[in-house]
């Protein structure tokens, strides 16, 4: 945290902009949305852009051990998902290395996703990310037109779907791995198969009435195992049930607060809130499982100048993983943001302290 307090420039508000930082600081700050409130909801937690600061936390002997002389060179170059297993360890797939980072928060280690050998994997274009309850990693090739699947030492195991799928892009697998969720934009529908790769459904086509879809982009599961699909070109997020049927949608166009200008990804938390990216907009939605908006974090910010929490340049995908910890792709400023929901075992390990929170002004 101590890089983000000396180069912040700007802090993310509820409003959608970003204000600027007070010009004192104290030796350590937390910053909070709601801004300035007695009930924050969301933190903002640490940023990876390079090797080192997934090192972040390590002894110094470690951190020598690792990164001896070397110049810290970007992890990313197109990064476009992230996933976390809560216990420590994220995935990022990148576009433009056709690779899947995997940083260690708890061995202050990075890599990649591997083959049977452990040399990084030959993917063609990586896109979707997903975790089941056993640690095993789901990746959607769009160009292989298949599912990858590793195992929790990031080895590859097998794949998924060929023959099945055209352009996978998002993905939701069950707990236990015995379905999986694809969105397929091109095709607007959603593929759903099972642990073996054979197809169980089809749903949808192009259109906006209810269980149709103009370029679906991302899908998630809610704890219930309600499917979200983000309905990208139609501006909203579509709810279905385990069996495909339609329950509800919520969403639309525009630039006010709780709506999307061009929606990326989304993620559901284990305590009930929907988080949707909008590149367009630079910032990220929260509303509840039932569509109501609830808070707006974010706004335009080049990392050139300094990682501003909150601050965004198209940001893309999102993941929330089952500790309610929240994680962000800023696609142009080519590193990922975390954050956190306040839930009651994180104020519990975390307690907010006074004079900690950092209050932006306008």
């Amino acid at each position: 945290m101590k890089r983000v307090i000396r180069q912040m420039m700007l802090v993310g508000l509820v409003a959608g902009a970003l204000g600027a930082c007070a010009p004192a600081q104290p030796e350590r700050q937390r910053f909070f949305w709601p801004p300035g409130t007695a009930n924050p909801r969301i933190e903002y937690v640490d940023f990876y852009e390079k090797a080192e600061d997934a090192r972040r936390g390590a002894p110094n002997r470690v951190r020598d051990a690792i990164l001896g002389k070397e110049r810290p060179q970007p992890l990313f170059d197109r990064p476009v998902d992230v996933a976390s297993d809560g216990r420590g360890r994220f995935y990022v797939s990148d576009a433009g290395t056709r690779r899947v980072h995997v940083l260690d928060l708890e061995t202050f280690t990075t890599g990649f996703l591997g083959d049977e050998k452990g040399s990084p994997f030959d993917f063609r274009l990586p896109h979707g990310l997903g975790i089941d309850g056993a640690g095993q990693v789901y990746v959607s090739d769009i160009q292989q037109h298949q599912i990858h699947v590793f195992g929790a030492d990031g080895r590859f195991l097998r794949s998924l779907g060929g023959g099945q799928l055209e352009n996978p892009a998002g993905l939701a697998v069950a707990p236990d791995g015995s379905r999986l969720w694809v969105a397929e934009p091109q095709q607007h529908r959603i593929v759903v198969l099972d642990a073996a790769g054979a197809l169980v459904q089809r749903f949808g086509e192009r259109g906006s009435r209810p269980g149709s879809f103009n370029y679906p982009l991302d899908v998630d599961l809610d704890p219930a195992g309600n499917l979200y699909v983000l309905d990208s070109l139609n501006a909203r997020v579509q709810v279905f049930d385990a069996a495909g049927k339609f329950l509800r949608q919520f969403g639309e166009r525009g630039t006010a607060l709780g709506s999307f200008q061009i929606p990326k990804a989304l993620a559901v938390d284990a305590s009930g809130h929907v988080y949707v990216t909008d590149a367009r907009a630079h910032r990220f939605v929260i509303f509840d499982l039932e569509g109501r908006h609830l808070l707006t974090i974010g706004g335009k910010h080049s990392a050139s100048g300094g990682v501003a929490p909150g601050g965004f340049l198209l940001p893309g995908g999102i993941d929330a993983d089952d500790q309610d910890g929240i994680y962000v792709v800023d696609g142009l400023n080519r590193m990922v943001h975390r954050f956190q929901y306040l839930n009651d075992a994180w104020l519990a390990a975390h307690p907010i302290k006074s004079g900690e929170a950092a209050v932006p002004t306008r």
